[in-house]
């Protein structure tokens, strides 16, 4: 079994490549898609801008927003993408380029990107025991909830540990 360590920091730096490619594809692509309409450059633009706050964001372990604004970003631009080859989108034509090499690269990081922001919310929570002499499981033994007073009560100035998750 992966080490939890090793594992939230593969995820990690998954994560942060994959939605750094999707600003980067993004902010390449701006300059052509503000010619063809100024809104549509503007949300590539705004892609871009917005992969760099989600990158700081999940640097720093917020999962709430920094992930999910990678979320958010991903299933965005994919589900444009589609619209923009089936639908179409509002002053512009059906684009029927479903294969130039930037739009499948960009929907293959935001696809990958989605699957890991799947496993860093639903992963399961690591399991705590407190084993008492016997080593019996006993999560509430007062022998373990008087070690935990006696803790308490040594340090009462010190700050909280800091947790795996921010945000």
């Amino acid at each position: 079994m992966m080490n939890t360590s090793i594992l939230f920091r593969t995820r990690t730096w998954a994560g942060i490549l994959l939605v750094l490619a999707t600003g980067l594809i993004h902010g390449v692509e701006g300059p052509a898609h503000y010619h063809e309409a100024a809104y549509e450059g503007l949300l590539f633009f705004l892609n871009a801008a917005g992969a760099l706050v989600a990158t700081r964001g999940i640097y720093r372990g917020a999962t709430l927003w920094g992930w999910t604004l990678g979320a958010l970003l991903s299933v965005g631009a994919l589900t444009l993408y589609i619209a923009s080859r089936t639908l179409g989108l509002p002053g512009l034509e059906i684009d029927d380029a479903w294969f130039e090499p930037l739009g499948v690269a960009s929907l293959l990081v935001e696809g990958l990107y989605v699957l890991v922001y799947a496993s860093v919310v639903i992963r399961p929570k690591p399991h705590q025991h407190l084993l008492d002499a016997g080593g019996e499981h006993s999560g509430s033994s007062p022998v373990a909830m008087n070690a935990m007073s006696h803790h308490a009560t040594q340090r009462p100035h010190a700050a909280p540990e800091p947790c795996e998750e921010r945000g």
